[in-house]
């Protein structure tokens, strides 16, 4: 077989990185030399009904970067405060957040704050607006899962700190992935982001995924998710809503150098975990530097009820990452990043107990991100917040797998290299007019390589790999997004047009490329009903640009199948509509929402033929065309009560209904109905403690392909999916510079799966962490 002469993806890495970083420190060294003095800003946090000082209170200046923490005396200082009327944002965990509109001469302020349980509607959202804001305040449905509970969670990985959180069913292939599933769409249908960059790249494919589980979580600082499209402020793939992964950010120090950190170590039973990170972190008044590195040994699973040891499901990972801040001039800011993570051996059970495979692994997984973003503020209300981001994202999935009885070992190896660009503005032309405006342009180079060895005559034989070698796409984007409020009423829209363009060149299939744009938008309208009540109603439309996954896939997607490369395909549209109401008060805060999506030229694999068979490899050929149109409409609902001062109970559930119209039969990977019931308790001297009880309920609405699929197949009773119900326990303490969390999972040993997982869920199980703060 003829192959395509690319240069080396580990050089053209390296090079890359290399360059990159030579970029990063030029310029982080021409933009300190302009450092100059400004203005300080000061104040004093306190709890207002003790008058005591609060640690740990972050203060931020809206729409900038520009913030910092209280000290153990609860005071604060911002240095290089620009001149002007500006507003501060003041949250912190335990404690109702506040906005504060500051006089042009208002440079020192004392700052109370109302101690609150209650978690829902009170916390600060980063990406509905691409500006901050509070979450009570946005016309949209948010999930926000904060540093603080990511930590009394322990979460293993990232994806699994999202499960049972409102409106976001969790898939699980294997044990080293996990997808987001939000109203009731998944994979490439929903978009993942980084500190505002894409996570999606050209081969992110169709149905569930691992890429989130390549972000660390204890890099975490919060995760944003939005339920419902996204498309205006961020483009392709946002249809079902946008999850965002912000990493945690150094403070500068109020007069000397600070220097701080914290090391921790994780384990659960039954061998499933042994973790350990440190963390360091340092700050002056003009420069922040924060860097961890993590170590986690992951054991097999060991499930509820007989099903005992998944055997294999265990893998091991190894992260870092570094984040530095200099400030420039009186009101600029340029961050560094740099972040990787690395999975070894991780196997996809399902294929190797169900599959008819012996081996099966993902060898390995890596995730590698490097970004240089410089930012600024002024008076002038059209250029009140000005970014610019330069990034470069990498990602390798290797692939080995064996049959059984064969003596041919596969090796197959993807890399995707992604550039990209934004510039950002934030204007605010009047008191009530609020603009978001930018442009965007990424774009991702695929390097894809397979061969087959005999491990008796030692032959091997190079193939043609999962995409064709060398393939490109583009995507270049400009965008606006207004907000104006007239008396009780805020009006929203907003518009996008992108453009895209992906090359294949393949030396076994036709070449392609295809040049798709689209315009979408959004309308919509709040209403202040009174203080404590927001209503709310907004029309979206979006989009998703086929990119190389669909247009040059060549391989077993899943059980049963093998996909062929396809031609001609246009982008995925969608029209949704939702409707919904907010309620926050001191002791009760809610949210209803109903939504409607209509999603047409649905690219969908149908029956094929390859090389005159319709069979190849023994599995079925499909390739894919836009054949699809599909409805979908659901219910998400959430309350936060307290019921007695640190003691607060909260709920949520989530129903989806959906259709797929072409086909007659329900769309594929609905997750059932599914919430949980929590009960919280926090006191003042360090203590916590929840119990929390989740849910799901039968799921007898199975397409065509879900039968079929060994995944789900496997845990049918009767044709049907059965409902589950896990009991977990958390508790915690804090002393002084040391912290405990406790958790124990699924406390009955409950068997059970999460619908359309290749793993079941864990069995009764313990966990421990410890933090050592210095």
């Amino acid at each position: 077989m003829k192959r395509r002469n690319n240069p080396n993806s580990e050089v053209f890495s390296n090079i890359l990185i290399s360059s990159f970083m030579r970029s990063v420190i030029t310029f982080v060294f021409v933009m300190g030399a302009q450092l100059t003095g400004a203005q300080s800003f000061s104040g004093i946090v306190q709890d207002r009904e003790t008058q005591t000082p609060l640690e740990g209170v972050h203060i931020q200046v809206v729409n900038s970067s520009l913030g910092t923490s209280s000290g153990q005396d609860g005071k604060f200082t911002i240095n290089d405060f620009p001149k002007g009327m500006h507003t501060i944002r003041i949250s912190a965990v335990g404690y109702a957040s506040m906005e504060r509109t500051l006089n042009e001469d208002e440079m020192e302020v004392m700052i109370t704050l109302e101690s609150s349980a209650m978690l829902l509607n009170n916390a600060v959202t980063i990406t509905a607006q691409r500006s901050e804001q509070l979450t009570f305040d946005v016309s949209q449905s948010v999930t926000i899962l904060s540093a603080d509970e990511l930590i009394k969670k322990s979460s293993r990985s990232t994806p699994e700190a999202l499960m049972n959180e409102s409106g976001i069913w969790v898939q699980k292939t294997n044990h080293g992935g996990g997808s987001p599933v939000i109203r009731g769409l998944v994979g490439n249908q929903v978009l993942l982001l980084v500190d505002g960059i894409r996570l999606n790249n050209a081969t992110y494919r169709y149905g569930p995924n691992q890429y989130l589980s390549t972000i660390d979580p204890g890099m975490i600082e919060r995760i944003d998710a939005i339920r419902g499209s996204g498309s205006v402020l961020y483009g392709s793939d946002a249809l079902g809503g946008v999850v965002q992964v912000l990493s945690k950010t150094p403070s500068f120090s109020q007069e000397k150098l600070d220097v701080s950190g914290n090391a921790m170590v994780k384990w659960m039973s039954a061998g499933m975990e042994q973790s350990a990170r440190a963390e360091v972190e340092l700050g002056s008044k003009k420069i922040a530097f924060a860097g961890g590195f993590s170590a986690r040994n992951f054991g097999d699973i060991l499930a509820g009820g007989s099903l005992g040891m998944l055997v294999p499901t265990g893998y091991n990972e190894r992260s870092g990452d570094a984040k530095l801040l200099i400030r420039t001039g009186a009101s600029g800011i340029v961050t560094a990043v740099f972040q990787q993570l690395t999975q070894h051996d991780v196997p996809r059970y399902d294929q190797v107990v169900q599959g008819g495979y012996s081996v099966y692994n993902f060898e390995p997984q890596t995730r590698q991100l490097s970004y240089v973003r410089w930012e600024t503020f002024s008076k002038n209300p059209w250029l009140q917040s000005f970014r610019v981001t330069t990034s470069f994202n990498r990602s390798v999935e290797g692939i080995n797998s064996q049959k059984n009885n064969s003596n041919d070992v596969k090796k197959q190896r993807d890399e995707v290299n992604t550039i990209g660009v934004i510039a950002e503005i934030i204007s605010q032309p009047s008191p009530r007019w609020n603009v978001q405006s930018g442009a965007e342009y990424y774009f991702d180079k695929v390097y894809s390589t397979a061969s087959t060895t005999n491990l008796i005559s030692k032959e091997e034989i190079i193939q043609r790999g999962s995409y064709a070698d060398g393939s490109t796409a583009s995507n270049f984007a400009v965008f606006s997004n207004h907000q104006y409020d007239v008396n009780k009423f805020q009006f929203s829209a907003g518009a996008r047009f992108n453009a895209v363009m992906v090359s294949v060149q393949d030396d076994v299939f036709d070449d392609q490329k295809i040049t798709p744009n689209a315009w979408v938008g959004n309308l919509g309208i709040a209403m202040k009903i009174n203080k404590s009540i927001r209503a709310f109603v907004s029309s979206n439309t979006g989009f998703r640009a086929p990119n190389v996954d669909d247009m040059s896939k060549f391989g077993t997607v899943e059980s049963g199948v093998f996909e062929i490369p396809s031609s001609g395909l246009s982008p995925e549209k969608s029209v949704s509509v939702e409707t919904g109401i907010k309620f926050y008060k001191e002791k009760f805060s809610g949210t209803l929402a109903l939504y409607q999506t209509h999603l047409s030229d649905l690219i969908d694999r149908v029956p094929a033929s390859y090389q005159g068979s319709d069979m190849y490899e023994g599995r079925k050929v499909y390739q894919k065309l836009n054949v699809g149109e599909a409805r979908l409409r659901g219910v998400e609902a959430e309350v936060d009560i307290e019921i007695v001062k640190s003691l607060s109970i909260y709920s949520n559930i989530t129903y989806t209904y959906a259709e797929n119209v072409t086909k007659q039969e329900p769309m594929r990977r609905i997750p059932p109905l599914f919430g949980r019931v929590g009960l919280r308790y926090q006191h003042a001297s360090g203590f916590w403690a929840k119990a929390e009880w989740a849910a799901a309920g039968e799921q007898n609405r199975l397409a065509a392909g879900d039968k079929s699929d060994v995944r789900i197949a496997v845990r049918l009773e009767d044709g049907v999916m059965p409902s589950w119900s896990i009991l977990n326990l958390y508790a915690g303490y804090t002393y002084e510079s040391f912290t405990i969390n406790l958790n124990g999972q699924n406390l009955f040993n409950k068997a059970y799966r999460v619908y359309a997982s290749g793993i079941d869920g864990y069995g009764r199980s313990m966990g421990a962490s410890l933090i050592v703060k210095f």
